[in-house]
């Protein structure tokens, strides 16, 4: 099988040859840091380049800007760079850029060549509806905008949601990705930020609207949220999307209890990413814990998150060996 066949039989829980060997977040910049003093070579700085390096599959991603020239810097980490409507319309000429302004469509026709031969799976990220928001007003202002500047929310969604179909349909028009992951980072150790109530107001119209596009394209739909993501899980397969990825342990992820109550949602992620630095013995016995949910499709196993920089360059070496071997497995 090739790479693109590989991932979508395995999407639609048909038997494959292995399974992917993916690496789907880029590395922590102190990671690569440390990389390149054990021997990751200088030349290499695109993650694709990396996988590629590092002998993963060569799954390329997309997340294409939202921001043009001009669009001023948050003063800091969580801060906002608009308290209200006004400040919105401030800022919206320098947001959503046209496809001319940030799709490279000389190089997406190359990857789309690829992607036709099986040699690389494409994917696209785009800004989800809880993300997004939150960027743009800062994290504590984002929480209070729910309850008191709800126009302010819809406002900045409607436009997203229209920017992300313009984005879509510019791609598929060279490239149809294989699978979209939608930024939402809206979970943490204890669950979902937000209530029900509140997905249901000012999320869920939006994904309504994406979903059956994606459906129609034969594009999977993953959520990409940190956090224990397991309240917000029927939400968002309520609305049509298809699976989740990166499930952290850290955070009390269980991706053996989301697929006996979830069988047919896909899944990425779910190694913990804090054994690797023990050693083989662990990571062996972190595989074992997955063996079982990865011999029943819909998932692949993948770290929890980006790569620590207590993983030294030969102790990844080791991971991706034991990837190999338990994928065939």
């Amino acid at each position: 099988m090739n790479h693109r066949e590989r991932f979508h039989a395995l999407m639609r829980f048909e038997s494959v040859d292995r399974l992917p060997h993916v690496e789907w977040a880029s590395w922590w910049d102190k990671t690569i840091d440390r990389w390149r003093g054990e021997g990751l070579r200088d030349y290499l700085t695109d993650p694709f380049d990396i996988r590629v390096y590092l002998g993963l599959d060569p799954y390329r991603q997309h997340w294409l800007p939202i921001h043009r020239p001009g669009f001023p810097a948050p003063p800091a980490h969580g801060l906002g760079v608009i308290a209200d409507m006004s400040d919105y319309e401030r800022v919206r000429p320098f947001l959503y850029p046209e496809a001319e302004e940030c799709i490279d469509f000389e190089a997406l026709r190359k990857t789309a060549e690829r992607q036709a031969r099986g040699e690389e799976v494409v994917w696209l990220t785009l800004n989800g509806y809880f993300w997004f928001p939150r960027t743009l007003l800062g994290i504590q202002q984002h929480f209070m905008a729910f309850y008191e500047q709800p126009e302010t929310m819809r406002a900045i969604n409607d436009d997203l949601v229209a920017h992300s179909r313009r984005m879509l349909d510019a791609f598929c028009e060279v490239c149809v990705p294989d699978f979209i992951t939608f930024a939402e980072d809206m979970t943490y150790n204890h669950g979902a930020m937000i209530s029900e109530d509140l997905f249901d107001a000012f999320m869920a119209p939006y994904y309504r609207q994406l979903t059956p596009v994606l459906r129609e394209r034969g594009i999977y739909g993953i959520i990409d949220s940190d956090g224990e993501i397991a309240p917000i899980i029927p939400w968002f397969l309520g609305v049509g999307i298809d699976g989740f990825l990166p499930l952290e342990r850290q955070a009390g992820c269980d991706i053996a209890a989301y697929r006996d109550q979830y069988p047919k949602a896909r899944f990425i992620g779910a190694f913990d990413k804090m054994v690797m630095k023990e050693g083989e013995a662990a990571m062996r016995t972190e595989f074992e814990r997955l063996l079982p949910v990865m011999r029943q499709g819909g998932y692949i196993p993948s770290v929890d998150h980006q790569t620590p920089p207590d993983v030294s360059l030969e102790t990844y070496g080791v991971y991706v060996r034991l990837l190999k071997e338990y994928c065939a497995k």
